[in-house]
């Protein structure tokens, strides 16, 4: 007998509901990740009160031992007399037996703080889990062919609060989910909420075209295009540091644009767009090396994986890769992906080692898996899109030259 096929309407709802189930997890792994920091954080302050007691009781012992040195050395100078060594003799054996009491009443305060293992484990591991790419390795694995729409929308052209003149580049801060938005020809960066709520802005004394934008876990990285530098604040907008002038030296620049942070030591890569390079920093923002030189053409992005370094060219439509003594690999990734691009401008790898390409020139967003097979493409309402990011939910940020920013 021939089973009847399905309707359309029970494939639609179970389809709704794997999706919503989906959204579950997605919001399972924001809450749990919330909870390790937050945990982590009381972790430390307790173990920090565990040890500043130990210090305490340590002094405390020393302080005990001092005075015992010092009566014996005072009863030893000071009493002389034949009639009273017999005093001396029994008052220096109490304190001998003073001394054996304290130190067998007092034994250094063993940390024997318990830890739960299993959170302990979770802590250690937070944002180092194993995936292709260690960067952004707390990114959900994310549904794309569910992206067919934005659910949220922002900005019209103009100066004003939530308003944009020819944005470019934008980056999510995790732990909150804020989003900045580097406002170009504004001359500074925008922050709205993760739902698209205009927060504040910053830079406006200091900017001269910001182009790209990254985020560690306390620092916003910009770069200047027409300034020649990169300028560093907290994230709540407050200055830090400037790297670089304009030029072509070690540590100059002309049109830096995209950043990348290593998250295992901390230095610095910054696309040299005209000088056809890419220059690494050390965490104290000092120059340390450059490499690309002969081979990369105006690099305008780049991402760092745990075994590779791969660097976007919009202009020849191109995806290098490196390995980390900066010689040039072979990749086939990078040879199935470069057949679909058309001047890409940024791009971003998550945490299950997919591709999100903002294919400017096409007016889409492109999205392979880690093999370079073309995964879905995001083709509504992103005309010439620029920056691209995800957030901790797996909702994927993309900035466009028509003065806005869309979260699909």
């Amino acid at each position: 007998m021939a089973t009847a096929p399905t309707s359309p309407g029970v494939e639609d709802s179970f389809e709704l509901q794997i999706s919503r189930i989906k959204r579950q997890i997605d919001d399972k792994f924001c809450e749990i990740t919330n909870y390790l920091e937050k945990r982590k954080n009381q972790l430390l302050r307790e173990l920090e009160e565990i040890h500043k007691n130990y210090k305490q009781e340590n002094d405390k012992h020393k302080q005990c031992i001092y005075e015992i040195t010092k009566t014996q050395k005072f009863i030893g100078e000071n009493i002389e007399s034949t009639t009273m060594k017999g005093t001396q003799t029994e008052m220096m054996k109490i304190l001998e037996q003073k001394q054996k009491e304290i130190e067998s009443e007092w034994k250094p305060k063993h940390i024997s703080f318990e830890f739960d293992n299993t959170l302990l484990d979770m802590i250690n591991g937070f944002g180092k889990i194993s995936v292709v790419n260690s960067s952004y390795s707390c990114l959900p694995v994310v549904d794309y062919k569910g992206k067919v729409k934005p659910v949220v929308s922002v900005g019209t052209g103009g100066s004003g609060e939530g308003q944009f003149r020819n944005p470019w580049g934008v980056a999510v801060d995790y732990r909150t989910d804020n989003i900045y938005v580097a406002d170009q020809c504004n001359n500074r960066v925008q922050v709205f909420s993760k739902d698209g709520k205009f927060l504040f802005l910053f830079g406006t004394d200091k900017m001269k075209s910001p182009l790209c934008i990254t985020i560690d876990k306390e620092r916003v990285f910009v770069s200047q295009y027409e300034a020649g530098c990169l300028l560093i604040f907290d994230l709540k907008g407050n200055f830090i540091k400037q790297i670089g002038t304009p030029g072509s030296g070690e540590g100059q620049f002309n049109r830096p644009y995209g950043i990348a942070i290593n998250v295992d030591n901390g230095d610095i890569y910054v696309c040299d767009y005209s000088n056809n390079r890419i220059q690494i920093f050390s965490q104290d923002y000092s120059y340390k090396s450059q490499f690309g030189i002969g081979i990369v053409k105006y690099p305008e992005d780049i991402q760092l994986t745990k075994d590779t370094i791969f660097v976007l060219s919009g202009q020849n439509s191109f995806l290098y890769s490196f390995n980390y003594n900066f010689n040039q690999v072979q990749n086939t990734v990078c040879d199935s992906i470069n057949k679909h691009l058309n001047n890409p401008s940024s791009f971003l790898i998550d945490g299950a080692g997919n591709f999100i390409i903002s294919n400017h020139n096409s007016n889409i967003v492109i999205i392979f898996d880690n093999t370079g097979q073309l995964l879905h493409k995001l083709t509504q309402s992103i005309p010439r899109p620029t920056g691209v990011t995800l957030n901790s939910t797996g909702r994927i940020v993309v900035v466009g030259y028509n003065n806005r920013f869309l979260i699909f």
